[in-house]
């Protein structure tokens, strides 16, 4: 019986070991930064220098995007987890990974974690 136990035991861990690994942002999600979500739109700040946020005092940043979302939006938390497009809300502020469709719908949000957002920053450089 305790051989069992230990054969269980370890097909777990190597069929969960990559669950603990560090998520890769894909290539083709663009970055930028949660400003409001107004369903089934959001807005984002893609950041950066731009004469209109100099002229208005920060007020406005010029690199801002209102985009459609999906219905069937998958969206990832830090943790790697799904949420529900309803808890998108309380996101605002947060950098985020945005996949998008040939029409420019969004089909994958993903909230980044610390990690990840110097990730996104050195491959934009």
């Amino acid at each position: 019986m305790k051989p069992l136990h230990g054969l269980f035991l370890s097909c777990l861990i190597v069929l969960h070991g990559g669950a603990w690994a560090q998520r890769q942002i894909p290539a083709d999600m663009d970055t930028a930064v949660l400003k409001n979500v107004d369903l089934p739109y959001i807005t984002v700040d893609y950041g950066g220098f731009s004469w209109q946020k100099l002229l208005s005092l920060g007020i406005s940043s010029g690199q801002t995007a209102r985009l459609p979302v999906s219905r069937f939006v998958r969206i990832k938390n830090e943790r790697n987890r799904f949420i529900v497009i309803g808890r998108l809300g309380i996101q605002t502020g947060k950098t985020v990974a945005l996949k998008q469709d040939g029409s420019g719908v969004v089909q994958e949000i993903w909230i980044l974690n610390a990690a990840e957002q110097n990730q996104a920053a050195q491959r934009k450089q």
